[in-house]
């Protein structure tokens, strides 16, 4: 009961904080993603090298969100933007005059924890700071859909699941209660509808279903990592829950999905 009770608080302070920010206003929400990024960084290099650290992922993660961002909350010029391309021209350099004996991550290893983290969330950045305002109402909308999926998922997984879905990545995670999270977000996604205000009531369901399909595909991929790394969790800095990697991994690949489809049905 104890382990619940601290699964819960933690839960609540990391759902309010998200959206305690972004009912404030744009930069707190900003300001949260960009504490995510950061943490989850750290986390994932933690998850690829416990015993060399190395902050190459954190700088090149943290110079890029905030490029971006600059860029996003039309602080910098386009033009600014190229400054980004010093990333990977400074990681091939370090490579070429870093000790050997030392281990160090690749450049392909940072470039992919960038990829992997800091552009999904830049996404999320993106939405927060559109110009169509209306992509406010989105994010929230998008997080409940997210959070829904997850929850019914476990849910019908515990009273119905039999039937592993990828059990040598995942070994909890049943179809059962993958087709209960997707039609739970399916039905949350009719009420959105109506509080959102714009895009049509098929286009809601077709979203709904990407962002199921999004999420478990980015749990899977954490979980791979995870697998590889030999460990549970990615971190210990929510109680019950694990590291904020554990919590955001859905939405790494939720909202990239997210952003090409609204993308594509807004032509």
């Amino acid at each position: 009961m104890k382990n619940i009770t601290i699964r819960a608080i933690s839960g609540a302070v990391y759902i309010g904080l998200i959206i305690g920010s972004l009912l404030y206003n744009k930069s707190a929400f900003a300001a949260v993603i960009f504490l995510f990024n950061t943490i989850s960084l750290v986390e994932y290099q933690n998850l690829n090298s416990n015993k060399h650290k190395d902050f190459s992922p954190l700088v090149s993660g943290t110079f890029l969100f905030l490029i971006a961002h600059l860029y996003v909350e039309e602080i910098m010029p386009f033009k600014g933007t190229v400054l980004i391309l010093l990333i990977p021209l400074i990681l091939l350099v370090r490579d070429l005059f870093s000790n050997p004996d030392k281990q160090k991550p690749s450049t392909s290893h940072v470039l992919f924890s960038l990829f992997y983290i800091t552009v999904p969330l830049l996404t999320l950045d993106y939405l927060n700071f559109s110009a169509a305002n209306q992509y406010s109402r989105m994010v929230v909308a998008i997080f409940i859909l997210v959070w829904s999926n997850d929850t019914f998922a476990f849910l019908s997984g515990k009273v119905l699941g039999k039937h592993k879905i990828f059990e040598r990545i995942s070994p909890k995670k049943t179809w059962e209660g993958t087709i209960g999270g997707i039609f739970t977000t399916i039905a949350i996604a009719w009420l959105l509808f109506r509080w959102v205000g714009f895009y049509s009531l098929p286009a809601w369901l077709i979203l709904a279903f990407l962002v199921s399909v999004s999420a478990i595909i980015g749990d899977f991929i954490e979980s791979m990592l995870k697998r590889n790394a030999g460990v549970k969790d990615s971190g210990k800095i929510m109680p019950g829950h694990g590291g904020i990697l554990d919590r955001i991994d859905s939405l790494l690949f939720v909202f990239p999905v997210v952003l090409i489809y609204i993308q594509i049905i807004s032509i």
